[in-house]
């Protein structure tokens, strides 16, 4: 079933900065649950950044001193019973 959207968040200025990496390296550093996800033998470690405008919950209009700033992502990618998705080393 699909829900209404809560949030709002426009993103600019992205690049997407990828590193193979040996998967046995990352995983002390990605919780036992989740399965590293690999390409063509390597894992995968991003560097993302970007600037995020117009971020606001539905319905509120933004506020000019919070709802614009840059961001640094670090992540992985990694699956949960064979559903995709991000781990997140950090969210700057």
């Amino acid at each position: 079933m699909a829900a209404p959207w809560v949030m709002h968040q426009r993103w600019t200025n992205v690049m997407f900065a990828h590193w193979p990496v040996r998967a046995e390296v990352l995983r002390p550093l990605v919780p036992l649950s989740l399965v590293i996800d690999t390409f063509d033998g390597d894992a995968w470690v991003g560097v993302i950044p970007f600037r995020m405008s117009d971020v606001r919950p539905r319905g509120i209009p933004p506020l000019p001193w919070v709802s614009a700033f840059p961001e640094l992502n670090v992540r992985t990618y990694v699956r949960v019973g064979g559903t995709p998705g991000v781990y997140f080393f950090s969210l700057d």
